[in-house]
């Protein structure tokens, strides 16, 4: 006999016969549809990973590295050229500053051109209208992944089984206003439960 603080048991019932054997029964993983919305709201991506919809998930997150660096690409350039639509702009808080006609600006390619306020400005409300376009369609990524997640979640748990029926029926009946015979068909759904 084993004996413990409180427990005591005879060795042989917590031995396994060997004609004895144990099943694991395995329950079906069960898809709810609430589950995948709310997760993919959370974060992208992990709605289709609860749908098992492995496949989704480097589009998800294709779509928003890139458009994260294209935002980033746009923020960058704007804060570059805010700084030098500044230098060239009238200044509010200082009425005696005295803006230059043009400013000197690098350009990625290696070249400096001088740009005037007008440009400069065009160019600075340019960056900031794609960056913020471009969070936009962030914001309608992560709307499109959750609607993916849930509508995927309910074609997942549709009831494809043999309780739904279709019948399909001629008709001849005759028209009262053209006196005439008039053929169709008639579909009817049987919903069995």
């Amino acid at each position: 006999m084993v004996s413990s603080v409180g427990f005591s048991a005879p060795l042989d019932s917590l031995r396994l016969q060997k004609n004895d054997s144990v099943k694991v029964v395995e329950m079906p993983y069960k898809i709810i549809p609430r589950q995948a919305t709310l997760k993919s709201l959370m974060i992208p991506g992990w709605g289709q990973l609860y749908n098992r919809q492995y496949w989704k998930l480097p589009l998800v997150a294709g779509a928003f590295v890139t458009l994260g660096m294209i935002a980033n690409y746009n923020q960058v350039r704007y804060t570059k050229y805010r700084g030098y639509y500044y230098v060239v702009s009238l200044h509010a808080d200082d009425p005696t500053y005295v803006p230059p006609a043009t400013v000197a600006v690098p350009y990625e390619d290696g070249v400096t051109r001088d740009l005037d306020v007008n440009q400069l400005k065009r160019i600075n409300d340019g960056f900031r209208r794609n960056r913020d376009y471009t969070y936009i369609g962030m914001v309608l990524a992560w709307a499109l992944n959750v609607v993916d997640a849930n509508v995927s979640a309910h074609l997942k748990t549709f009831d494809v089984s043999d309780d739904l029926s279709l019948r399909v029926k001629p008709i001849m009946e005759m028209d009262p206003l053209s006196q005439g015979m008039v053929s169709g068909l008639s579909l009817s759904f049987n919903f069995k439960k």
